[in-house]
């Protein structure tokens, strides 16, 4: 910063906050007004918040949006929704070019510039101290990001890969859902049965609800463990129907966590084979194309298979794991 003295005290809180500052920071610290003009024209700072000024030239960086959100907002706010959804690992929270923030009700402010405001009766209890940044608990992030949702397969995908990648429990989650407001939650409300029922991806929650309105198959299940008599533990399937023993798999590349667990998935359907288990491979683009050739297609499966010696495995549902 040619020109200007930067104090060690100013320095360092600089460096905690990411080259960003409030107006009100500078002013404690015994920066003046005219000292900031001189800055502004000699070295680049600039305001890109109402009171927050940015110490270098350049666009802010991703990390630096919110940092300069929560200076702006203050002490009080959280980081929440799909950006905090987003700090705590949920990919399919990635992609907004805005930074939400909640405040609670009491505090009149206004969306302003990248930031967008809600306010909020119910301030969550348990909110991540990350300074210089707070932020949402992954439940109450995953949910309002859900309640958000424009489609339910948002927040199906919001949902589901939160749970999947073990960011946050499901249990964790219908405790945010019923803690919360009924309206508006239609979205999320289902997204959660899905995660419930065992779903980890939207290609098999809605796979799930196609082959829930069959006549023809009982209830499926949904990624069972998988148990054989010497105690080996078999690859979870994406869908069972267990009284035959059938296996259904659902082929996605986008809706595993990683290319090493897609991988797994597909090699996965030669160890049911080793073990006697019939299995119907799917893919999302198959059945987007066609819902009902892919229930027809395991229905099928699942009559062929009627009357036959069932495969000697032991299926366990996780959650209530039944889609009927």
């Amino acid at each position: 910063m040619r020109g200007v003295r930067i104090p060690d005290e100013l320095a360092s809180l600089l460096h905690e906050q990411h080259g960003l500052v409030t107006t009100m920071q500078l002013e404690l610290l015994g920066v003046t007004r005219s000292a900031r003009r001189h800055a502004c024209a000699r070295s680049g700072w600039r305001l890109v918040l109402p009171g927050v000024v940015a110490t270098f030239r350049g666009p802010l960086s991703p990390r630096q949006r919110l940092v300069a959100a929560q200076l702006w907002a203050g002490d009080d706010a959280v980081i929440s929704s799909r950006t905090a959804a987003a700090c705590h690992g949920v990919k399919a929270a990635d992609g907004e070019h805005v930074v939400r923030i909640l405040v609670p009700a009491h505090r009149f402010v206004r969306t302003q510039g990248f930031v967008v405001v809600r306010r909020t009766r119910r301030p969550d209890p348990r909110p991540w101290s990350r300074p210089p940044l707070m932020l949402s608990s992954p439940a109450r992030a995953v949910v309002d990001a859900a309640r958000e949702a424009r489609t339910l397969d948002d927040a199906r995908a919001l949902v589901l890969e939160a749970v999947q990648r073990k960011i946050v429990p499901v249990e964790a989650l219908r405790h945010e859902l019923e803690d919360g407001p009924r309206q508006g939650s239609a979205f999320a409300r289902r997204a959660v049965q899905d995660a419930e029922a065992g779903a980890w991806s939207v290609p098999e929650a809605k796979l799930a609800a196609s082959l829930a309105r069959s006549t023809v198959l009982p209830p499926v299940m949904l990624n069972p463990d998988l148990v054989t008599p010497d105690g080996t533990t078999l690859p979870r399937p994406d869908g069972w129907v267990d009284d035959v023993g059938l296996a259904i798999q659902v082929h996605s590349k986008q809706h595993h966590s990683d290319l090493d667990d897609w991988e797994a998935t597909v090699l996965s359907d030669g160890v049911y084979a080793e073990h006697g288990i019939p299995v119907v491979g799917l893919t999302p683009r198959f059945f987007a194309a066609d819902p009902a050739a892919a229930v027809l297609r395991i229905e099928k499966a699942y009559l062929a298979r009627a009357g036959l010696p069932r495969p000697d495995v032991v299926a366990t549902a996780i959650g209530h794991g039944l889609v009927s």
